[in-house]
This record gives C-alpha cells, structure tokens and sequence, in this order.
C-alpha cells in the first residue's frame, strides 16, 4: 500500500494520516528553495517508516520543482547524507539564515553581541 502524502501549503508542511494520526514535515521557504525545519511522526505511529517516505517525497518534490533545500531538522540532513547520490545536489549552501551577532554563528537569538565588561 501507497502512503498518501499530501502538500498542505497553507500551513507550509507535507503531511500524511496514519490510523487517524498526522506525521509531517514542517518548512520555511525562501526565495529558490525551502527549508526544512521539523520532521514529525508521533510514537504512535513511529517505526513505519512514515518519516523516511515524508522526507522522500519532499526531496523528490524538491527535484522537480527545481528547489534547493536547507537541512536544518537533524531526520532530514541524515536522510541526504544516506542518499548522497540521489539528494546531495538540493543541499543550499547558503550563508546563515541569520547574521552573527558579536562573534556567534547559526541561528543565533537576540539583536545584542554579548557584554564585554
């Protein structure tokens, strides 16, 4: 049996219902390109490979629209590393998604660079 996945771009994340149970993959887009941010699959339906067939299906959604993809949730970045040959291309290396505030780097919180009494 197939996994129906859909694209519920109203709240941006692809879903799938499971015994009554949503599982997804929540992302942001940005000009060219979509970052995905969480991967979801409750304990009640874990162990399926409900995630592996979500993040496929983004991926493969990815290739052809012509998208690249920000890894940011850790299920994803592992699933490309997995699948170097056939995802590696859609990585974005981009530079971060925020500036660095007084010397930090990533996805730093805040707009003040740390005290330097």
């Amino acid at each position: 049996m197939e996994r129906v996945i859909i694209h519920n771009q109203k709240i941006s994340r692809f879903e799938t219902v499971e015994d009554g149970i949503t599982g997804y993959v929540e992302y942001e887009e940005y000009p060219g390109g979509l970052e995905l941010t969480h991967t979801i699959v409750p304990k009640q339906i874990g162990g399926r490979g409900v995630a592996a067939d979500l993040v496929k299906f983004v991926l493969d959604y990815a290739v052809k629209n012509n998208l690249m993809i920000v890894p940011t949730c850790s299920y994803v970045k592992i699933y490309i590393e997995r699948h170097m040959r056939e995802y590696g291309a859609l990585q974005d290396v981009v530079a971060n998604k925020f500036p660095s505030v007084g010397g930090m780097t990533g996805h730093s919180c805040g707009v003040k660079g740390p005290n330097k009494d």
